[in-house]
């Protein structure tokens, strides 16, 4: 294992472009993942030798100055609170292109895209997304676990919280579940065996699962697509097919 987020020191950087210090909270004799990277590069015969976080980002903000060079850990704890936002310099940088842009004359370029019905959504107002045994599928995450559960697995007790992704369907399908156990099937896969339980929370024809127990399968039913705009992967929801065991 490694440390979590609590017991690791590090910059983060979030959307808003804001740096962050974490500092640890409680001692943990697990490394950190600056440190399992180190073991990994130095056993593919790398020369990686740092001593510490800090001088991993000390490279960090030479590498990309133009970002980050004075970004300094002293800078960083010493605005714990409200954190930096780059290009940070002497200062940094809380309104972007405050001026101008980063262009050859200074000025931005906008262009419009009228929004276009496609893909699920067009098919769903359309009303030739759903078939008798076809439903629509979203994942999301709960609360006892994060993503593929890699570190809250480890927990016993967060692991009877939740020890198998199930599928949630609305009261008003139940009668197209022929027991409690199905299998969810696409065009690019399927999922191991899922149980089944039913929700007033769910919308008829609407299907609700978690990714986190990899011997679910879930992300195999999902492919390699992407959209055709932001290409943004299909990994959030998709048109599935009820397997009934």
């Amino acid at each position: 294992g490694v440390r979590s987020a609590y017991e690791k020191t590090g910059v983060y950087i979030n959307a808003m472009r804001r740096l962050h210090l974490s500092q640890p909270l409680v001692h943990s004799p697990l490394p950190d993942d600056w440190e399992v990277l180190q073991m990994l590069d130095n056993k593919l015969g790398g020369d990686f030798n740092y001593a510490s976080s800090q001088e991993v980002w000390e490279e960090v903000t030479q590498v990309a100055s133009n970002r980050f060079s004075g970004a300094a850990y002293y800078r960083l704890e010493r605005h714990r609170k409200r954190g930096m936002q780059w290009p940070i310099y002497h200062e940094d940088t809380p309104i972007l292109h405050l001026l101008d842009f980063r262009t050859l004359d200074g000025l931005a370029r906008f262009s419009y895209h009228p929004y276009e019905l496609r893909g699920m959504v067009k098919e769903i107002l359309e009303g030739s997304f759903y078939t008798a045994n076809h439903y629509y599928l979203t994942t999301g995450r709960i609360l006892a676990h994060y993503n593929n559960t890699a570190q809250t697995k480890q927990s016993e007790k967060l692991n009877s919280k939740y020890p198998q992704d199930i599928v949630l369907a609305s009261y008003q399908d139940k009668e197209s579940f022929a027991g409690e156990w199905v299998i969810l099937k696409t065009q690019y896969g399927e999922t191991s065996p899922l149980k089944v339980e039913f929700s007033d929370n769910i919308k008829p024809k609407t299907l609700y699962t978690t990714f986190h127990h990899a011997a679910s399968r879930i992300n195999a039913i999902f492919g390699d697509e992407c959209d055709a705009l932001i290409l943004t992967p299909r990994f959030k929801s998709i048109r599935v097919e009820i397997v009934n065991l």
